[in-house]
């Protein structure tokens, strides 16, 4: 137990930072420090693309909505009752169907 006690002061007061071989420990840190800053650096890239992916989600749904809408609008106008509804003088349904005139030219 008090070897124990012993390490934990020895590492609170720092001691195993200014030893004769402390250069292996600084090595260590430094490289810890090193890893911990690539994580910190790679978590914050990846969240600015999730939010820009989320963005660009929400603009296609709002697009899809859009072309959803107008779509209906387009269909809704090529109906002849629209048609008919807008005309000023109005059209009349055919009750026949047209027909074609052939010109036969005899020479």
């Amino acid at each position: 137990m008090k070897v124990f006690i012993r390490v934990v002061k020895d590492i609170l007061k720092g001691n195993f930072l200014v030893k004769e071989d402390a250069y292996r420990n600084w090595n260590f840190i430094v490289f810890l420090t090193i890893l911990s800053l690539i994580s910190i650096t790679s978590s914050h890239m990846m969240d600015r693309k999730i939010k820009k992916i989320n963005k660009i989600n929400e603009e296609i749904k709002e697009l899809k909505s859009e072309y959803a809408d107008i779509h209906s609008k387009c269909m809704q106008m090529q109906l002849s009752s629209f048609i008919r509804k807008k005309l000023v003088n109005g059209l009349k349904h055919l009750e026949s169907p047209p027909y074609e005139l052939f010109l036969n030219e005899n020479k």
